[in-house]
C-alpha cells in the first residue's frame, strides 16, 4: 500500500479519535445582572461548570425570553437563576437550589422615598392599582406565586429587557418604582454613578428567601446534566468556598442572617 495511503488512514483515525474525545458544550445563557460576571449567580455556575468536567461550556448573553425560548425549544442551553414553578416544570428539568438570597424589594429613588412611605405596610397590589405610578417588569420573569398573579391581573404598561435597562430608567425618572433584589439594583446604580441614588422598601406581599435553580431543556441531555449538576451540589454547597459564594455583596447583617438559614433551610431544600 502506498505512504499516501497509510496518511490518509491516520488522518481519518486522528478525526474519528477527537469525535470521541470532544466534549458535549452547555451553553449558559446569562442574564445581565450586576457587577457583570461576578455577580453571586456568576460565581456559583462558574464553580459548577469547573466542577463539570465532563463538559465544554460556554456563555452567551442573553435577555430572559431567548433563555426560556432556547429551554423550551430543547436546545442544549441552561440557565442558571431560574426561579421554579409548575409552568417551568412542564418544559425543563431543574435543579436542587443552588443559590438563595433575600426576596426583592419595591426599589425607588431615594429622593422620592416620602412618596411611598405610608403609615402601614406598602403594598405592591395598591402600587399596581395606582396607573399614575409607572413599573416594570422583565418579560418571563417569576417572582412568587403571590407577585406573579398580581402581576398578570394588573399587567405594567411596559416590559424591560434586563434589570440593567430598567435601573437606568428609574433613575432617570422614566419609572416610579421596580420590583428588585436590593443588592442587584444598588451594583447597577453604582456603575451608573449613583451610589446612594436608591432605596429599598418591604412590601405587603414579600415572598420567602428567593431560591435560584439551574434549568435545562426537558430532554434526556437536560436530566443528565441536571443530575450532573446536583452531584455537584451535594458535594460543594457545605463547602467554605460555595457560603463565601452566597455571602457576597451582602452586608454585615445580611450575612448574620444568611448563616442563621444556610443549614436548616438551603441545604436541605431540594
Amino acid at each position: 500500500m502506498s505512504i499516501r495511503f497509510f496518511a490518509m488512514a491516520a488522518m481519518l483515525m486522528t478525526c474519528l479519535a477527537a469525535q470521541g474525545l470532544a466534549k458535549d458544550t452547555v451553553t449558559w445563557g446569562l442574564v445581565n445582572f450586576a457587577p457583570k460576571n461576578l455577580s453571586r449567580t456568576d460565581l456559583a455556575r462558574n464553580l459548577i461548570s469547573e466542577k463539570l468536567t465532563n463538559y465544554a461550556h460556554e456563555t452567551i448573553d442573553a435577555p430572559i425570553p431567548r433563555i426560556v425560548s432556547e429551554i423550551k425549544s430543547g436546545t442544549h442551553w441552561c440557565w442558571a437563576g431560574a426561579i421554579k414553578n409548575s409552568e417551568r416544570e412542564e418544559f425543563s428539568y431543574l435543579s436542587a437550589p443552588f443559590i438563595f438570597t433575600f426576596p426583592q424589594r419595591i426599589i425607588v429613588r431615594k429622593s422620592r422615598l416620602a412618596e411611598f412611605s405610608t403609615n402601614g405596610t406598602l403594598s405592591l397590589e395598591s402600587l399596581l392599582q395606582d396607573r399614575s405610578k409607572k413599573t416594570s417588569v422583565a418579560r418571563n420573569r417569576v417572582y412568587n406565586p403571590t407577585i406573579d398573579a398580581l402581576l398578570k391581573r394588573y399587567p405594567p404598561a411596559q416590559a424591560t429587557s434586563s434589570i440593567a435597562e430598567a435601573v437606568q430608567m428609574l433613575l432617570a425618572d422614566r419609572l416610579d418604582y421596580v420590583l428588585e433584589d436590593a443588592g442587584v439594583a444598588k451594583s447597577h446604580a453604582d456603575q451608573l454613578g449613583q451610589v446612594d441614588g436608591l432605596a429599598a422598601l418591604t412590601f405587603k406581599e414579600m415572598g420567602d428567601l428567593v431560591l435560584g435553580r439551574v434549568m435545562c431543556p426537558k430532554s434526556e441531555w437536560g436530566k443528565q446534566v441536571i443530575t450532573d449538576i446536583n452531584a455537584v451540589l451535594r458535594t460543594e454547597r457545605g463547602s467554605a468556598r460555595y457560603r463565601s459564594i452566597v455571602e457576597t455583596y451582602h452586608d454585615d447583617d445580611e450575612r448574620r442572617a444568611l448563616r442563621q438559614v444556610y443549614d436548616d433551610i438551603f441545604l436541605k431544600s431540594e
